[in-house]
């Protein structure tokens, strides 16, 4: 896979975490939530399964 489509998989990944953040959050708590480290979810959660994913793809983007 190229750098632009890792690219692309690690934003959609974080747009789809985000998404999630937002509904358990809201919308007006969810950047917070990011920023203050709540928005991992707990284990076994779909917050935690989208966080996990957007972390995966992040680092594959960044170590490319």
């Amino acid at each position: 896979m190229g750098k632009i489509e890792l690219l692309r998989a690690a934003n959609d990944a974080e747009q789809a975490w985000m998404s999630e953040v937002k509904t358990v959050f809201g919308e007006r708590d969810a950047s917070m939530a990011r920023y203050q480290d709540r928005a991992t979810g707990e284990r076994g959660s779909e917050l935690r399964r989208l966080y996990d994913r957007y972390i995966a793809a992040r680092d594959a983007y960044q170590s490319a």
